[in-house]
């Protein structure tokens, strides 16, 4: 008899033991997303959305990492500063998330980035200041190369080549336009060139007709601009409709499907500079980058038409994590306090140890002074042509 009572009681403790491991193990790593998903910025979070879903799905259909699946979080910032500080605070303190992800526009990063540094959880951005990462903050890293290596040079360089001398630059003065801003006051001097006139315009704004009256009497003959979709097509519209035919250029935030839809026909020609997986097709086989850069872009356009490169940003960050999570110890339970206080630690760590990570916008190498890991080769110069981005040649 008692060798049956003892014999029931162990197959319970190893039933209970069971249990308690498969739980333990089957528990999910929450993954937080915070972008624009409305209001002035939608263009950029809605993009960055749908790159997150794509790569939240590869890395569970191939199992998840440490045997646990990514449960996706998501909020809506609605470009607005103070939301995105309360969404980072739920993600953190009511989601119990293991990372948080999105933050595709420079305000929205900068203002969340003091509660992930308090809260001591990584904050990865897909916007383009570079104050998000310089100077180094222990937990914001950011996916995007800055404008002063991969977009304003290049962009001044194809105006001179293309003969202009008196080139003007016009920004959205946001966070983004003023270091664009900052980023064309370093390169003209750089490259020992006077402008032929600087103008900014305050976000929101429809009518461009004083800025273009300004440009036309500095007798510019190049533009460059440095804002988003929407104000960058009406300063386009409003410049070619004023009898400007010299060539316009613009930085990288205005590429994207929403780009040919607002400016039809004055989108021909413009040049920006941009990610690769934008124009895959166009890569040569050689490119280390064209593999990966194909399949996403495959995978985007067959599920949303026309590619965003807003997208990629995402898919860098989810695979970057899905990677480093790899290398964390993978009995660590999120489900339990100290355990996910460690969890966020390691994903950190191994982050900033990343090494030749392919991405959609470069080829990855963090350190511990650097938490951008981009080359100023990453993104390449671009052209529309009858409706399309292609590699500008």
């Amino acid at each position: 008899m008692r060798r049956a009572v003892f014999a029931v009681c162990m197959v319970l403790v190893f039933i209970s033991q069971f249990n308690s491991d498969t739980s333990a193990q089957s528990s999910p790593y929450y993954i937080g997303f915070a972008s624009d998903l409305t209001g002035q910025f939608a263009t950029l979070g809605i993009a960055n959305k749908r790159g997150f879903d794509i790569a939240v799905n590869e890395v569970n259909a191939a199992g998840g990492v440490n045997g646990r699946k990514f449960v996706p979080i998501v909020y809506d910032n609605e470009s607005n500063t103070a939301k995105a500080v309360i969404n980072t605070k739920k993600l953190i303190d009511v989601d119990k998330v293991i990372a948080l992800t999105g933050y595709g526009s420079s305000g929205t990063a900068l203002s969340s980035m003091p509660v992930s540094e308090d809260n001591e959880i990584i904050l990865f951005s897909a916007a383009a200041s570079e104050k998000i990462w310089i100077p180094t903050r222990k937990w914001a890293f950011n996916v995007v190369p800055r404008q002063r290596e991969a977009s304003i040079p290049l962009l001044i360089d194809n105006l001179v080549k293309r003969g202009c001398k008196r080139i003007a630059y016009v920004y959205i003065d946001t966070v983004y336009g003023q270091t664009g801003e900052e980023a064309f006051a370093w390169a003209i001097k750089q490259k020992n060139i006077k402008p032929a006139i600087v103008e900014k315009y305050p976000p929101g704004s429809t009518d461009y007709s004083p800025q273009v009256t300004h440009i036309k009497a500095a007798r510019a003959d190049g533009i460059l601009i440095t804002g988003y979709v929407p104000d960058t097509v009406m300063l386009i519209k409003s410049t070619r409709e004023n009898g400007f035919t010299n060539p316009i250029v613009s930085d990288y935030a205005i590429v994207g499907p929403e780009f040919f839809e607002l400016a039809g026909k004055y989108a021909e020609g413009i040049v920006t500079t941009i990610s690769k997986t934008v124009v895959a097709p166009d890569l040569p086989d050689t490119d280390p980058q064209k593999k990966v850069c194909l399949s996403f872009y495959t995978k985007y356009t067959k599920l949303h038409g026309e590619y965003s490169h807003y997208a990629g940003n995402l898919w860098d960050q989810v695979h970057m994590i899905a990677g480093a999570l790899r290398r964390i110890d993978p009995k660590l339970d999120p489900t339990k306090d100290n355990d996910l206080k460690k969890i966020r630690t390691q994903v950190r760590d191994k982050i900033e140890k990343t090494k030749g990570f392919i991405g959609q916008n470069g080829i990855f190498n963090f350190s511990a002074d650097n938490h951008n890991g981009l080359g100023p080769n990453s993104f390449v110069p671009v052209v529309v042509t009858e409706g399309k981005w292609r590699l500008y040649r």
